[in-house]
């Protein structure tokens, strides 16, 4: 008789013991958490090219996807689009989207650049928006600009510069004002 109740303390000790492995089973294997973005507050960042840097922008935040492929660049105070041989051109927007796969800025909001025309003077670009492909160095701005030279001012539909080699097409103009005063 000893033995049936030593027999089934051991039977109940035994289903006791393969109740709670069954319970926990699964609970020992990892699984990959999944990344979220990374932000950053009030830096620099810049985009290089093979042969050279390309474009530098101080920012306020700076939201990179998980894969790190696209960054959110909110409130640039202080851009540069670097070009050989020429003074660097000179850029404040809203916000900017790098794609860092292709080097590309798509750039949001009132958007202003400003560059060094030679002798003294300067010449601004004034738009609600641009795109900057890195690899051909082309700015696209699509929406109506102001160009700002020598106190004249010329509003155009569209405008394309190219800074590698210095090229620049204009849509229609659709106002112009006189630097005279």
């Amino acid at each position: 008789m000893i033995w049936r109740v030593a027999l089934s303390v051991l039977a109940l000790a035994f289903l006791a013991w393969v109740g709670f492995e069954i319970g926990r089973a699964g609970n020992d294997v990892q699984y990959a958490r999944t990344a979220g973005p990374d932000t950053l507050i009030n830096g620099s960042v810049q985009g290089k090219r093979i042969d050279r840097r390309a474009w530098s922008l101080d920012y306020d935040t700076l939201t990179m996807s998980p894969d790190g492929t696209l960054v959110t660049i909110a409130h640039v105070r202080d851009g540069r689009i670097h070009r050989v041989g020429k003074p660097d051109v000179l850029m404040k927007a809203d916000g900017v989207t790098v794609n860092t796969a292709t080097n590309d800025l798509t750039i949001v909001g009132p958007v202003s650049f400003t560059e060094d025309a030679g002798g003294g003077r300067t010449r601004t670009f004034q738009s609600t928006g641009a795109l900057y492909n890195g690899s051909t160095r082309i700015l696209n701005l699509s929406h109506p600009s102001t160009i700002t030279d020598s106190g004249a001012t010329v509003t155009v539909a569209k405008m394309t510069i190219n800074f590698r080699t210095g090229d620049s097409s204009f849509g229609r103009i659709e106002g112009v004002k006189s630097g005279a005063q």
